[in-house]
């Protein structure tokens, strides 16, 4: 597994309220919410 850092991100109110009811009705964290995220955005953007 890779090794993970912290990383601080700043969200208006309501981003965060749509993303926590994300991960509430996926009985996620809203930490995977924000990685998986993350991922589907790095997948689309990267050409290989």
């Amino acid at each position: 597994m890779a090794t993970t850092e912290n990383f601080t991100l700043r969200l208006d109110s309501e981003r965060r309220r749509k993303l926590e009811e994300i991960a509430k009705k996926q009985e996620r964290d809203l930490a995977f919410i924000i990685r998986k995220a993350i991922d589907d955005y790095i997948q689309r953007n990267t050409t290989s």
